[in-house]
């Protein structure tokens, strides 16, 4: 889903048996793989080569990345394994267009993406569709897991407030601080906050402190890469930061995600940030379709 910065593409509708199987017979493979011994630690592989040479075929779990923890995709699901503590490889994808090795894995070329060699190298991509199959696999490895509860009326609840970050929110954001013409900034800053307002009213109503209460989950992991940079990004080149009198509990959310070792283990400093998007705001970049004054 992320090539350079391009949004998650609408997702294929699978029925559900075969999804089902799909899922069970990787993670049958992962709970082999695993079994009898001590997980190995994340290790880092570069690459515009065929990185995956190096990556050791017992590997649970091969994790395909851009360098430098540039990408919010790809930090959604760095997040997600870390939160989970599972075991995985991480594997540097390198170059535009990207290499002939990788397109093999993944023809569409984005990352993030998830590849389980002891599963016939499965390949699972998109962000949120990553996220819900590990956390089908931990469920299903009997690990206690809050990231994707099971309750369903909370899974809905999660994937709605997903859906309205990939399709809502982050287009506000991005044709706001891509905008050049000043006249228009105050209007498009109103509709950014007014799609913010969704998860200032989801905190109250939960009581916090994230977004369905007490416990992290998918749905805090799949806002927060977006909601990190914007504070960042919107702050250097918009001169604007999050009115703590208008959003008192997102403010405060911020805050309690970027306390968490896995936010810490996937974040850019405050310098990367700037320097990475500087390129693209210069380039005036499209995010994808996500700058809409494209």
């Amino acid at each position: 889903e992320f090539n350079s910065f391009p949004s998650d593409g609408p997702h294929q509708t699978m029925r559900p048996l075969l999804l089902l199987f799909c899922y069970l017979k990787v993670a049958t493979a992962f709970v082999s793989a695993i079994r009898g011994g001590v997980a190995p630690s994340p290790t880092s592989l570069a690459g515009g080569y065929d990185a995956t040479i190096g990556a050791d075929p017992k590997t649970p779990i091969q994790f395909f990345v851009l360098p430098g923890n540039t990408c919010p995709y790809v930090q959604r699901t760095h997040i997600t394994l870390n939160e989970l503590g599972l075991p995985y490889d991480v594997t540097e994808v390198t170059g535009m267009p990207k290499p002939d090795w990788y397109l093999k894995i993944h023809p569409r070329g984005k990352v993030p993406a998830i590849r389980v060699p002891t599963a016939d190298y499965a390949v699972i991509y998109e962000s949120a569709i990553c996220n819900e199959f590990l956390c089908d696999y931990a469920t299903f490895r009997q690990q206690k897991q809050t990231l994707m509860p099971m309750d369903p009326f909370m899974r809905a609840r999660i994937r709605l407030l997903n859906d309205h970050c990939d399709n809502v929110f982050s287009r506000t954001q991005f044709t706001f601080l891509m905008n050049k013409d000043e006249a228009k900034d105050e209007e498009l800053c109103t509709e950014m906050e007014e799609a913010l307002r969704m998860y200032e009213d989801a905190l109250v109503e939960s009581k916090g402190p994230y977004l369905l209460g007490e416990d992290f989950t998918i749905a805090d992991l799949h806002l927060l890469p977006f909601i990190q940079r914007l504070t960042i990004t919107l702050k250097h080149w918009k001169e604007y930061e999050l009115p703590t009198d208008k959003f008192p509990k997102l403010v405060e959310w911020v805050q309690s995600c970027l306390e968490r070792d896995s936010v810490k283990a996937s974040s850019m400093t405050r310098e990367k940030t700037i320097e990475v998007y500087s390129r693209f705001v210069e380039a005036d970049y499209s995010f994808g379709g996500l700058n809409k004054n494209k």
